[in-house]
C-alpha cells in the first residue's frame, strides 16, 4: 500500500479515505461505505499513520454511510498503535446512525467524538 506523503486519496468504488497530513497531526476523511474488503486498506493506513508518531489523528466520520465490524476494528487498530507511540485518535461528526452503531458498541467510551475537525485537533469539545 503506497499512503499519500503529504494529502491524497486512496480510492475504491464506493469507498475511499483521504489523508491529510498536519505537522504532528493527520486528518483521516472517510467516505463512502467501509465493508470488508476495503477494511484492510483502512488498517494499513491507521496503522501506517500511527508509526510516524503522529500526536493526533482526527478521523472524520462526517461522509462516511456505512462502516462494518472489521471497519471498526481498522479505527481501534489504528487507536492501539497510535497509543503504544503515545498519540491519540479522535472521531469527528459521524452522521446519526454511525454515532448511533458507535454507542451501540461503546467505542463512545473508548473514542472523544468532536463536532469538528478544527475542534479534534485542537482538544476542545
Amino acid at each position: 500500500m503506497s499512503t499519500p506523503s503529504t494529502s491524497g486519496h486512496l480510492s475504491g468504488e464506493s469507498f475511499r479515505v483521504d489523508v491529510d497530513r498536519r505537522d504532528d497531526s493527520a486528518v483521516v476523511r472517510l467516505i463512502g461505505s467501509c465493508e470488508m474488503l476495503e477494511a484492510e486498506r483502512l488498517t494499513e493506513c491507521m496503522v501506517t499513520l500511527a508509526q510516524e508518531s503522529m500526536k493526533v489523528i482526527a478521523v472524520d466520520l462526517s461522509q462516511l454511510d456505512f462502516i462494518e465490524s472489521t471497519g471498526l476494528g481498522a479505527i481501534i487498530a489504528g487507536h492501539l498503535r497510535l497509543r503504544h507511540h503515545q498519540g491519540e485518535l479522535r472521531l469527528v461528526g459521524p452522521q446519526k446512525p454511525i454515532l448511533r452503531l458507535l454507542e451501540l458498541t461503546r467505542l463512545t467510551q473508548l473514542f472523544h467524538v468532536y463536532p469538528s475537525v478544527e475542534a479534534a485537533l485542537a482538544g476542545s469539545r
